[in-house]
């Protein structure tokens, strides 16, 4: 991890934006940030798991490798995730209603207090991150924040050309 953004300024970036949102990048994906993210929302829950109930929240029922695909991990760890998490009756496997021999995972009713409240301390952590800024420089991060986004959906959802 970059010890601060002015330490990878010479990376050679000419876009303005694509350093901090790399840097950004970077940080929420660290393990040791999802993992103390996540255990500020439920003890003793780690990284790996908290992210499974921050994406079946998100997404809502899926197989289990396309979790594992969107994930980045491999099939054992999100097998064992799986196992987890069921055992501690936040998400359940259910047959896929289109092929009878594959299953999909969602969220008990558990583990969707367990995903709001996730979700609650990323609100809690964004209000700490941006508890300097006005209200309407948030507003205008969020618009394009949300119109970054929206372009790079429609670029992954876009066919190969």
């Amino acid at each position: 991890m970059c010890a601060n953004i002015e330490d990878a300024g010479d990376l050679g970036y000419r876009n303005p934006i694509a350093l901090p949102l790399a840097t950004l990048v970077e940080l929420w994906s660290a393990a040791e940030f999802r993992s103390r993210l996540s255990n500020d929302a439920l003890d003793g829950l780690g990284g790996t798991d908290g992210r499974v109930l921050w994406e079946l929240g998100f997404r809502g029922r899926v197989r289990p490798g396309v979790l594992a695909r969107v994930m980045g991990i491999g099939a054992p760890s999100i097998s064992k995730a799986i196992v987890r998490l069921t055992d501690r009756g936040f998400i359940e496997v259910v047959p896929d209603p289109v092929d009878a021999r594959a299953s999909l995972v969602g969220l008990t009713g558990e583990g969707r207090v367990v995903a709001r409240e996730l979700y609650r301390v990323g609100d809690d952590l964004i209000a700490r991150l941006t508890a300097d800024w006005s209200d309407a420089d948030a507003r205008r991060a969020a618009q394009l924040l949300t119109r970054l986004a929206a372009a790079a959906r429609g670029m992954v959802e876009r066919e190969p050309e």
